[in-house]
């Protein structure tokens, strides 16, 4: 199984975006970037946070949430950023991906080739998009390290234990 939710940016400005909140927790990856994943405890952070700034949405993707969705393009106005998700289990599922810039959309399911295979992938197009180069080998997914946790709150749980 491989369930993970979360924003991918620049090391310093997703950490600089996300300190206003007690329960957000930055993974750092390779090339300057990091991971944010949206695990519960956050999510309901952020839904306090939201409320008091919420506009109404188009939303790109059902299972975002609006919350969410304004995080993401905060953070789009200091540099790329990317929503990642997965859901396999038993090799069924799919993932999907976004990415903000300069707070517009530039990649979603609406974008010409989204629904490519290894290695142009959703989430290897975006992770493309914000900057990430892939190693000899291997996809953008797989160069950042996405494989290492198969869940969200590993992600968050494992970083919590180190720091």
């Amino acid at each position: 199984m491989h369930d993970v939710t979360a924003l991918i940016a620049k090391s310093e400005k997703l950490t600089a975006a996300t300190r206003r909140f007690e329960t957000a927790v930055v993974c750092p990856l390779v090339q300057s970037f990091s991971l944010l994943p949206i695990t519960e405890e956050f999510a309901k952070a952020l839904s306090v946070y939201a409320s008091q700034t919420k506009t109404p949405l188009n939303k790109p993707i059902e299972e975002l949430s609006d919350e969410l969705q304004i995080l993401a393009i905060e953070i789009s106005h200091d540099c790329p950023v990317a929503y990642i998700s997965t859901c396999y289990f038993g090799g069924q599922g799919g993932q999907n991906a976004l990415v903000w810039d300069k707070g517009s959309l530039r990649f979603s399911p609406t974008t010409q080739g989204y629904d490519q295979v290894w290695p142009n992938s959703p989430i290897s197009q975006a992770l493309r998009a914000i900057g990430v180069l892939a190693e000899e080998g291997m996809d953008e997914f797989d160069t950042v390290g996405l494989g290492k946790h198969r869940h969200t709150h590993k992600w968050a749980e494992t970083q919590n234990k180190s720091a």
